[in-house]
């Protein structure tokens, strides 16, 4: 009998330890996961972005045709804030899709003035 609760109390600590470790190996991995980042939806990102790139500089060009005032649009485009760029890209898709109407002309001064005070 002695002998039962001698292996009950080294067990005991051991099984305390043992979960404890468990728990802490499971809270680590699942904090590690959660900061894990999706490349496929950084890499979709990227090539969104680049693609709207684009479609503001060909309005642009379309309208003004400068080629030093396109290099400078460009430039400010890479260093614009994910709102900022959303905003210029949906006006620049605007003045794409419905040609020369009074909105139109509206939108491109706002884009205008968007990249020239970023």
């Amino acid at each position: 009998m002695k002998r039962r609760s001698k292996v009950k109390r080294f067990v005991k600590p051991i099984a305390v330890w043992l979960t404890l470790v468990q728990m802490v190996i499971y809270l680590s991995t699942t904090i590690a996961m959660s900061g894990t980042i999706d490349l496929h939806s950084v890499d979709q990102n990227l090539f969104h972005r680049r693609a709207d790139v684009i479609k503001i500089l060909s309005v642009l060009e379309n309208r003004t045709g400068d080629k030093k005032t396109l290099e400078k649009a460009r430039d400010k485009l890479l260093n614009l804030s994910d709102r900022q760029f959303s905003l210029l890209a949906s006006l620049s898709q605007r003045i794409a899709k419905e040609g020369n109407k009074a909105g139109t002309e509206m939108a491109f001064l706002l884009l205008t003035v968007l990249i020239t005070l970023s």
